[in-house]
């Protein structure tokens, strides 16, 4: 497993199932290591946090990549999600 240093860069990188896969493995791995910063340890938290962060998804792929939120989610997406669950509050 290779430990995820930026999960928004390696979230974005993200093009397939199997890429999702290792991913979400790396961040468990990463956020159990204390590598990443954990702010919703638990599950209710951290859906809620995913949760909140998807309604303000348009402003954030302007931000980061030029675009609007896209209209059928990619892998890319769902890595995002997955990624903010644990810092977004």
């Amino acid at each position: 497993m290779e430990a995820v240093k930026n999960p928004i860069e390696a979230a974005l990188a993200v093009k397939s199932q199997e890429g999702l896969v290792e991913f979400l493995a790396d961040l468990a791995e990463s956020a159990r290591l204390d590598r990443v910063p954990v702010e919703n340890p638990q599950t209710s938290e951290f859906i809620e946090a995913s949760s909140a962060w998807l309604e303000g998804l348009d402003g954030f792929m302007r931000q980061h990549t030029g675009e609007g939120a896209p209209e059928s989610p990619t892998w890319a997406t769902v890595a995002l999600i997955f990624s903010a669950g644990l810092v977004y509050e």
